[in-house]
């Protein structure tokens, strides 16, 4: 009996096998990385940009979008996201040279102040109750 050619025969079999569904699994691999959301076409401009964030706490943060030749200032949060200004010109094309490097603050300051007020923040005095509460029980 000559058991010991068919236990190579055998193991030869077996690996060749193994090497073929693993080259498989990397062929398939390859081309699912290769054209899974990828169909757009080379050379394409970017219609949203990230300009800047800015984390309020851990799980709040601004951020400061260009979308085509608009920015807009989104807020982010746990409870979701909104939209808190829009700015026609993006940032960085008013300010000199030596003003870039200023930091967030500075900018978002800067494009607020140009706004005019289109987005302005309630004061104590812009209350919708004609009978101001000052806070201390008179009510006047």
């Amino acid at each position: 009996m000559n058991t010991q050619p068919d236990m190579w025969m055998e193991f030869a079999k077996s690996f060749g096998m193994l090497f073929v569904v693993l080259a498989f699994f990397l062929i398939a691999l390859y081309l699912v990385r290769r054209f899974s959301g990828r169909f757009r076409t080379r050379g394409s401009v970017e219609l949203i940009k990230v300009l800047s964030v800015h984390h309020l706490s851990p799980k709040d943060k601004l951020v400061l979008l260009s979308v085509q030749d608009e920015s807009i200032l989104i807020g982010v949060s746990p409870a979701g996201i909104s939209s808190l200004a829009r700015f026609d010109e993006p940032p960085g094309t008013s300010l000199e040279p030596a003003e870039t490097d200023t930091g967030f603050q500075t900018l978002l300051k800067k494009k607020f102040a140009k706004s005019n007020g289109l987005h302005k923040m309630p004061s104590k005095n812009d209350s919708a109750n004609p009978r101001a509460d000052s806070g201390n029980g008179d009510v006047s």
